[in-house]
Protein backbone atom coordinates (compact mmCIF):
# COMPACT_ATOMS: atom_id res chain seq x y z
CA UNK A 1 0.00 0.00 0.00
CA UNK A 2 3.30 2.18 0.01
CA UNK A 3 4.63 4.12 -2.61
CA UNK A 4 4.76 6.49 -5.84
CA UNK A 5 0.68 7.23 -6.06
CA UNK A 6 1.59 6.86 -10.04
CA UNK A 7 2.38 3.51 -9.91
CA UNK A 8 -1.26 2.57 -9.56
CA UNK A 9 -2.31 -0.74 -11.04
CA UNK A 10 -5.57 -1.37 -13.33
CA UNK A 11 -6.82 -4.63 -12.44
CA UNK A 12 -10.08 -5.37 -11.54
CA UNK A 13 -10.57 -3.75 -8.04
CA UNK A 14 -12.62 -7.09 -6.50
CA UNK A 15 -9.86 -9.37 -7.17
CA UNK A 16 -6.81 -7.68 -6.31
CA UNK A 17 -8.37 -6.33 -2.36
CA UNK A 18 -9.39 -9.67 -2.05
CA UNK A 19 -5.67 -10.75 -2.82
CA UNK A 20 -4.03 -7.87 -1.14
CA UNK A 21 -5.98 -8.66 2.37
CA UNK A 22 -5.02 -12.36 2.50
CA UNK A 23 -1.41 -12.16 2.19
CA UNK A 24 -1.66 -9.07 4.72
CA UNK A 25 -2.98 -11.36 6.80
CA UNK A 26 -0.56 -14.47 6.04
CA UNK A 27 2.38 -11.93 6.73
CA UNK A 28 3.12 -12.05 3.04
CA UNK A 29 4.07 -7.81 2.35
CA UNK A 30 3.14 -8.11 -1.63
CA UNK A 31 4.10 -4.80 -3.75
CA UNK A 32 0.93 -4.41 -5.60
CA UNK A 33 -0.41 -0.93 -5.66
CA UNK A 34 -4.00 0.21 -5.28
CA UNK A 35 -6.35 2.71 -7.41
CA UNK A 36 -8.91 5.11 -4.47
CA UNK A 37 -11.72 2.34 -5.21
CA UNK A 38 -9.49 -0.73 -4.13
CA UNK A 39 -8.29 0.56 -1.24
CA UNK A 40 -12.09 1.04 -0.39
CA UNK A 41 -12.99 -2.83 -0.96
CA UNK A 42 -9.61 -3.28 1.39
CA UNK A 43 -10.65 -1.12 3.92
CA UNK A 44 -14.79 -2.94 4.18
CA UNK A 45 -13.47 -5.95 4.07
CA UNK A 46 -10.74 -5.26 7.03
CA UNK A 47 -13.24 -2.81 9.08
CA UNK A 48 -15.69 -6.00 8.37
CA UNK A 49 -13.28 -8.84 10.16
CA UNK A 50 -13.15 -6.93 13.10
CA UNK A 51 -16.72 -7.09 13.65
CA UNK A 52 -16.61 -10.61 12.38
CA UNK A 53 -13.89 -11.48 14.89
CA UNK A 54 -15.88 -10.23 17.49
CA UNK A 55 -19.13 -12.13 16.46
CA UNK A 56 -17.62 -15.71 16.15
CA UNK A 57 -15.69 -15.20 19.46
CA UNK A 58 -18.59 -14.79 20.94
CA UNK A 59 -20.73 -17.29 18.80
CA UNK A 60 -17.86 -20.11 20.00
CA UNK A 61 -17.86 -19.44 23.07
CA UNK A 62 -22.14 -20.25 23.44
CA UNK A 63 -21.62 -23.50 21.04
CA UNK A 64 -19.07 -24.87 23.82
CA UNK A 65 -21.44 -23.98 26.45
CA UNK A 66 -24.25 -25.94 24.43
CA UNK A 67 -22.01 -28.73 23.60
CA UNK A 68 -20.50 -29.19 27.15
CA UNK A 69 -24.38 -29.31 28.01
CA UNK A 70 -25.20 -31.97 25.37
CA UNK A 71 -21.82 -33.32 26.11
CA UNK A 72 -20.84 -33.42 22.58
CA UNK A 73 -17.90 -31.65 20.54
CA UNK A 74 -18.26 -29.45 17.44
CA UNK A 75 -15.27 -29.15 14.97
CA UNK A 76 -14.03 -25.74 14.23
CA UNK A 77 -14.85 -26.00 10.35
CA UNK A 78 -18.32 -27.47 11.49
CA UNK A 79 -19.12 -24.63 13.77
CA UNK A 80 -18.05 -21.95 11.28
CA UNK A 81 -18.92 -23.06 7.51
CA UNK A 82 -22.46 -22.16 8.24
CA UNK A 83 -21.47 -18.24 8.79
CA UNK A 84 -20.06 -17.82 5.43
CA UNK A 85 -23.66 -18.89 4.18
CA UNK A 86 -25.20 -15.72 5.80
CA UNK A 87 -23.57 -13.26 7.51
CA UNK A 88 -19.90 -13.58 6.19
CA UNK A 89 -20.75 -14.31 2.76
CA UNK A 90 -18.78 -10.78 1.77
CA UNK A 91 -15.64 -12.62 2.58
CA UNK A 92 -16.34 -16.09 1.71
CA UNK A 93 -13.18 -16.05 0.06
CA UNK A 94 -11.49 -16.23 3.54
CA UNK A 95 -13.14 -19.31 4.64
CA UNK A 96 -10.12 -21.99 3.94
CA UNK A 97 -7.99 -19.80 5.55
CA UNK A 98 -10.15 -19.58 8.66
CA UNK A 99 -10.15 -22.65 9.18
CA UNK A 100 -6.35 -23.20 8.59
CA UNK A 101 -5.61 -20.71 11.12
CA UNK A 102 -8.42 -22.19 14.16
CA UNK A 103 -10.21 -20.76 16.34
CA UNK A 104 -7.03 -19.68 18.85
CA UNK A 105 -6.08 -17.43 15.60
CA UNK A 106 -9.43 -15.38 16.43
CA UNK A 107 -7.69 -12.54 18.70
CA UNK A 108 -4.68 -12.45 16.58
CA UNK A 109 -7.20 -11.94 13.05
CA UNK A 110 -8.68 -9.35 14.66
CA UNK A 111 -5.45 -7.56 16.09
CA UNK A 112 -4.08 -7.77 12.09
CA UNK A 113 -7.73 -6.42 10.69
CA UNK A 114 -7.18 -3.58 12.99
CA UNK A 115 -3.38 -2.83 11.37
CA UNK A 116 -4.61 -3.29 7.89
CA UNK A 117 -7.62 -1.03 8.42
CA UNK A 118 -5.95 1.68 10.12
CA UNK A 119 -3.06 1.88 7.37
CA UNK A 120 -5.27 1.95 4.63
CA UNK A 121 -6.98 5.03 6.55
CA UNK A 122 -3.08 6.61 6.80
CA UNK A 123 -3.12 6.02 2.96
CA UNK A 124 -6.22 7.75 2.53
CA UNK A 125 -5.41 10.62 4.72
CA UNK A 126 -2.84 11.33 2.53
CA UNK A 127 -4.13 11.05 -0.74
CA UNK A 128 -5.04 14.56 -2.91
CA UNK A 129 -8.50 15.94 -2.72
CA UNK A 130 -10.00 13.85 -5.93
CA UNK A 131 -9.02 10.02 -5.21
CA UNK A 132 -9.72 11.08 -1.24
CA UNK A 133 -13.42 11.83 -2.77
CA UNK A 134 -13.52 8.57 -4.86
CA UNK A 135 -12.48 5.97 -1.79
CA UNK A 136 -15.05 7.50 0.39
CA UNK A 137 -17.83 7.13 -2.19
CA UNK A 138 -16.83 3.78 -3.21
CA UNK A 139 -16.46 2.88 0.43
CA UNK A 140 -19.65 4.27 0.80
CA UNK A 141 -21.93 2.32 -1.86
CA UNK A 142 -20.17 -0.72 -0.36
CA UNK A 143 -21.59 0.10 3.14
CA UNK A 144 -24.83 0.46 2.00
CA UNK A 145 -24.71 -3.19 0.45
CA UNK A 146 -23.22 -4.67 4.03
CA UNK A 147 -26.20 -2.35 5.84
CA UNK A 148 -29.08 -3.64 3.38
CA UNK A 149 -28.08 -7.26 3.71
CA UNK A 150 -27.99 -7.23 7.75
CA UNK A 151 -31.12 -5.55 7.30
CA UNK A 152 -32.54 -8.17 5.21
CA UNK A 153 -31.45 -10.69 7.72
CA UNK A 154 -33.38 -8.77 10.31
CA UNK A 155 -36.31 -8.85 8.97
CA UNK A 156 -39.23 -10.55 9.84
CA UNK A 157 -37.63 -10.90 13.35
CA UNK A 158 -40.18 -9.50 16.57
CA UNK A 159 -38.34 -6.38 17.79
CA UNK A 160 -38.16 -8.05 21.52
CA UNK A 161 -35.90 -10.72 20.27
CA UNK A 162 -33.36 -8.05 19.68
CA UNK A 163 -30.72 -8.18 16.49
CA UNK A 164 -29.70 -11.50 16.18
CA UNK A 165 -26.61 -11.72 14.36
CA UNK A 166 -23.04 -9.70 12.84
CA UNK A 167 -23.80 -6.30 13.99
CA UNK A 168 -22.47 -3.78 11.77
CA UNK A 169 -23.63 -0.60 13.27
CA UNK A 170 -20.51 1.07 14.93
CA UNK A 171 -18.25 -1.11 12.19
CA UNK A 172 -17.40 1.70 9.91
CA UNK A 173 -16.65 4.81 12.66
CA UNK A 174 -13.30 4.96 11.59
CA UNK A 175 -14.13 6.51 8.46
CA UNK A 176 -14.36 9.61 10.19
CA UNK A 177 -10.48 9.76 10.22
CA UNK A 178 -10.88 10.59 6.34
CA UNK A 179 -13.45 13.40 7.06
CA UNK A 180 -11.29 14.55 9.79
CA UNK A 181 -13.84 15.03 12.39
CA UNK A 182 -12.10 15.40 15.57
CA UNK A 183 -14.96 14.85 18.55
CA UNK A 184 -11.66 15.71 21.30
CA UNK A 185 -13.35 19.02 21.08
CA UNK A 186 -16.14 18.28 22.72
CA UNK A 187 -13.78 17.96 25.80
CA UNK A 188 -13.36 21.52 26.56
CA UNK A 189 -16.81 22.72 25.61
CA UNK A 190 -17.97 24.84 28.68
CA UNK A 191 -21.47 23.89 28.77
CA UNK A 192 -24.33 26.58 29.20
CA UNK A 193 -27.04 24.54 31.32
CA UNK A 194 -29.47 26.89 31.34
CA UNK A 195 -29.29 26.57 27.51
CA UNK A 196 -32.20 24.73 26.41
CA UNK A 197 -30.53 22.50 23.52
CA UNK A 198 -29.16 18.67 24.51
CA UNK A 199 -25.08 19.99 23.99
CA UNK A 200 -23.95 15.83 24.64
CA UNK A 201 -20.74 16.80 26.41
CA UNK A 202 -18.18 14.45 25.48
CA UNK A 203 -20.60 12.41 23.44
CA UNK A 204 -17.77 11.76 20.75
CA UNK A 205 -18.66 9.72 18.06
CA UNK A 206 -22.00 9.02 19.84
CA UNK A 207 -23.28 13.35 18.71
CA UNK A 208 -23.20 11.14 15.44
CA UNK A 209 -25.67 9.42 13.55
CA UNK A 210 -24.37 5.88 12.86
CA UNK A 211 -23.58 5.48 9.47
CA UNK A 212 -25.76 2.48 8.70
CA UNK A 213 -29.06 4.98 9.88
CA UNK A 214 -27.61 7.61 7.02
CA UNK A 215 -27.25 5.14 4.41
CA UNK A 216 -30.49 2.86 5.21
CA UNK A 217 -32.34 6.57 5.19
CA UNK A 218 -30.77 7.85 2.01
CA UNK A 219 -31.54 4.36 0.35
CA UNK A 220 -35.34 4.92 1.74
CA UNK A 221 -36.52 8.36 1.06
CA UNK A 222 -37.08 9.98 -2.46
CA UNK A 223 -34.82 12.27 -3.46
CA UNK A 224 -35.63 14.03 -6.79
CA UNK A 225 -32.72 15.99 -8.65
CA UNK A 226 -32.63 19.32 -6.41
CA UNK A 227 -34.26 18.32 -3.25
CA UNK A 228 -33.59 20.57 0.03
CA UNK A 229 -32.60 18.09 3.07
CA UNK A 230 -32.02 20.58 6.65
CA UNK A 231 -30.50 18.65 9.24
CA UNK A 232 -31.82 20.13 12.96
CA UNK A 233 -28.84 19.40 14.80
CA UNK A 234 -26.40 18.22 12.46
CA UNK A 235 -23.39 17.72 15.20
CA UNK A 236 -20.06 17.47 13.22
CA UNK A 237 -21.78 16.54 9.90
CA UNK A 238 -21.86 13.22 8.96
CA UNK A 239 -25.22 13.23 7.88
CA UNK A 240 -24.58 16.30 5.30
CA UNK A 241 -21.68 14.64 4.38
CA UNK A 242 -22.20 11.74 3.34
CA UNK A 243 -25.55 12.57 1.92
CA UNK A 244 -24.29 15.22 -0.54
CA UNK A 245 -21.00 13.33 -1.32
CA UNK A 246 -23.80 10.36 -2.72
CA UNK A 247 -26.08 12.76 -4.06
CA UNK A 248 -24.21 16.24 -4.84
CA UNK A 249 -27.50 17.06 -7.02
CA UNK A 250 -29.59 18.01 -3.75
CA UNK A 251 -29.04 21.43 -1.50
CA UNK A 252 -27.94 20.29 2.27
CA UNK A 253 -28.46 22.77 5.09
CA UNK A 254 -27.31 21.22 8.73
CA UNK A 255 -28.19 23.47 12.05
CA UNK A 256 -25.76 22.75 15.33
CA UNK A 257 -25.56 24.61 18.28
CA UNK A 258 -22.19 23.97 19.05
CA UNK A 259 -19.85 26.02 16.91
CA UNK A 260 -16.66 24.12 17.03
CA UNK A 261 -19.01 21.22 15.63
CA UNK A 262 -19.94 23.49 12.90
CA UNK A 263 -16.26 24.69 12.13
CA UNK A 264 -15.63 21.12 11.65
CA UNK A 265 -18.65 20.28 9.66
CA UNK A 266 -17.40 23.04 7.11
CA UNK A 267 -13.76 21.99 7.02
CA UNK A 268 -14.71 18.58 6.22
CA UNK A 269 -16.82 20.02 3.50
CA UNK A 270 -14.09 22.40 2.04
CA UNK A 271 -11.70 19.75 2.05
CA UNK A 272 -13.96 17.66 -0.27
CA UNK A 273 -15.17 20.29 -2.65
CA UNK A 274 -18.99 20.37 -1.73
CA UNK A 275 -19.25 23.62 -0.55
CA UNK A 276 -21.63 24.25 -3.85
CA UNK A 277 -24.80 22.56 -2.46
CA UNK A 278 -23.59 21.74 1.27
CA UNK A 279 -23.44 24.15 4.59
CA UNK A 280 -23.51 24.02 8.20
CA UNK A 281 -24.64 26.87 10.19
CA UNK A 282 -24.75 27.95 13.86
CA UNK A 283 -27.94 28.27 15.43
CA UNK A 284 -30.19 27.80 18.63
CA UNK A 285 -33.00 26.08 17.38
CA UNK A 286 -35.20 26.55 20.36
CA UNK A 287 -35.15 30.37 19.26
CA UNK A 288 -38.66 31.81 18.56
CA UNK A 289 -37.12 33.95 16.31
CA UNK A 290 -35.63 30.86 14.05
CA UNK A 291 -38.38 29.73 11.46
CA UNK A 292 -37.25 26.61 10.00
CA UNK A 293 -36.94 26.96 5.87
CA UNK A 294 -39.43 24.84 3.69
CA UNK A 295 -37.39 21.67 2.84
CA UNK A 296 -38.46 18.29 1.28
CA UNK A 297 -37.21 16.45 3.85
CA UNK A 298 -35.77 17.05 7.75
CA UNK A 299 -33.79 14.86 9.53
CA UNK A 300 -33.72 14.97 13.54
CA UNK A 301 -31.11 12.56 15.56
CA UNK A 302 -32.67 12.93 19.04
CA UNK A 303 -30.64 16.58 19.44
CA UNK A 304 -33.05 18.66 21.84
CA UNK A 305 -34.85 18.84 25.33
CA UNK A 306 -38.77 18.21 25.20
CA UNK A 307 -39.47 21.70 24.96
CA UNK A 308 -37.48 22.76 21.77
CA UNK A 309 -38.44 19.10 20.07
CA UNK A 310 -42.46 20.95 20.87
CA UNK A 311 -41.48 23.55 19.22
CA UNK A 312 -39.21 22.44 16.33
CA UNK A 313 -42.24 19.81 15.49
CA UNK A 314 -44.82 21.69 15.18
CA UNK A 315 -43.07 24.14 12.87
CA UNK A 316 -42.69 20.91 10.95
CA UNK A 317 -46.43 19.96 11.78
CA UNK A 318 -47.59 23.33 9.91
CA UNK A 319 -45.40 23.08 7.23
CA UNK A 320 -46.47 20.38 6.04
CA UNK A 321 -50.32 21.15 5.99
CA UNK A 322 -49.30 23.33 2.66
CA UNK A 323 -46.45 21.06 1.09
CA UNK A 324 -45.62 17.36 0.47
CA UNK A 325 -42.43 16.98 3.62
CA UNK A 326 -40.50 13.56 4.49
CA UNK A 327 -39.17 14.16 8.51
CA UNK A 328 -36.44 11.31 9.57
CA UNK A 329 -36.17 10.85 13.06
CA UNK A 330 -35.35 8.16 15.85
CA UNK A 331 -35.25 8.02 19.54
CA UNK A 332 -37.93 10.11 21.44
CA UNK A 333 -38.21 12.59 18.28
CA UNK A 334 -39.58 9.02 16.72
CA UNK A 335 -42.29 8.70 19.91
CA UNK A 336 -43.30 12.56 19.61
CA UNK A 337 -43.63 12.55 15.92
CA UNK A 338 -45.86 9.81 15.90
CA UNK A 339 -48.17 11.57 17.86
CA UNK A 340 -48.29 14.58 15.07
CA UNK A 341 -48.79 11.86 12.44
CA UNK A 342 -51.67 10.53 14.12
CA UNK A 343 -53.37 14.11 14.39
CA UNK A 344 -52.67 14.95 11.23
CA UNK A 345 -53.52 11.24 9.53
CA UNK A 346 -50.10 10.78 8.22
CA UNK A 347 -49.37 7.80 6.85
CA UNK A 348 -47.65 5.06 9.01
CA UNK A 349 -44.36 5.53 8.90
CA UNK A 350 -41.54 3.12 7.69
CA UNK A 351 -39.51 1.51 10.63
CA UNK A 352 -35.68 0.42 9.58
CA UNK A 353 -32.61 -0.17 10.85
CA UNK A 354 -33.45 -2.58 14.10
CA UNK A 355 -36.60 -0.29 13.97
CA UNK A 356 -34.80 3.13 15.78
CA UNK A 357 -35.08 4.59 12.47
CA UNK A 358 -38.79 6.26 11.27
CA UNK A 359 -39.29 7.64 8.40
CA UNK A 360 -42.43 9.84 8.45
CA UNK A 361 -44.36 11.29 5.26
CA UNK A 362 -46.88 13.92 5.43
CA UNK A 363 -48.43 12.77 1.98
Amino acid sequence: MHGNHDRIASWGFMNLSEKKLLDLLEGNKSESFLSPIQLAHLYIHSALLITAMDFLKEQLWLKKQKDKKHERETSYESFITPFFLKELSSIKFLKDFFIKKGPLKIKKISRDSQAIEAEVLGVIIQLSGDDKKSFTIQALHKMTEHFLYEEKLQKGKKENQGHQGLRLYRTFDNLDKVFDLNYQLDRDMVIDYKAKERLYQNAGVGVQSGYSTILLAIHNIELDQGSKIIDLGSGYGRVGLVCTLLRPDIIFIGYEFVPHRVKAANNACQAFGLQKSLSFIVQDLSLETFKIPDADVYYLYDPFTKETYAYVLQQIADLSKRKAVTTVTKGNARDWLMDISKENSWPAPVCIDDNNLCIFRSA
